[in-house]
């Protein structure tokens, strides 16, 4: 008995390569399939673990600009508190915010809201979603697959 691989259903992600839909897929990028036999620099193997590296450091700079990012709003927290802020900027054009160049304001927004619910509300979330689980479980459920998406990761080790 032969096995015969077909192509998923759309509605299930992104197609398996070299089927119809990847097919269209690609011509609608206007990039060649790879079985044309025509070399496109761009999918070389030195362009694509290239493309993977920056990928990596790509990752990495946002990991680090993340943490900044957090460390700058907690010294702009800390001087908000102790006052400084409105002792050594002056107030924005439209009173709000501190004006720090004549085209950049700083302003403090609230946070957001966030809910807390009765015990009743909890209990029926509760039995949602183990409603939900069963559904998973017995195949009453539907479900799709959202874009795919690559992850990449170093090496432990």
């Amino acid at each position: 008995m032969t096995a015969t691989l077909t192509a998923a259903p759309l509605s299930l992600g992104e197609p398996a390569p070299g089927t119809p839909e990847a097919l269209l897929l690609l011509a609608n990028a206007g990039v060649l399939p790879a079985s044309s036999g025509a070399d496109d620099p761009r999918f070389s193997a030195d362009s694509i673990t290239t493309c993977v590296t920056r990928l990596l450091e790509v990752k990495q700079q946002q990991e680090l600009l993340n943490a900044e990012q957090k460390e700058l709003n907690e010294q702009l927290r800390l001087a908000h508190l102790r006052g400084d802020l409105l002792t050594l900027l002056p107030a924005g054009k439209d009173g709000n915010g501190y004006q720090i160049t004549p085209d950049l304001v700083l302003n403090r927004r609230p946070g957001r809201k966030q809910w807390s619910y009765s015990i009743d509300c909890k209990e029926i979330e509760c039995q949602l979603k183990a409603r939900q689980s069963y559904e998973q479980q017995s195949g009453l459920a539907s479900y799709s697959l959202g874009a795919a998406f690559w992850e990449v990761r170093a090496s432990k080790g």
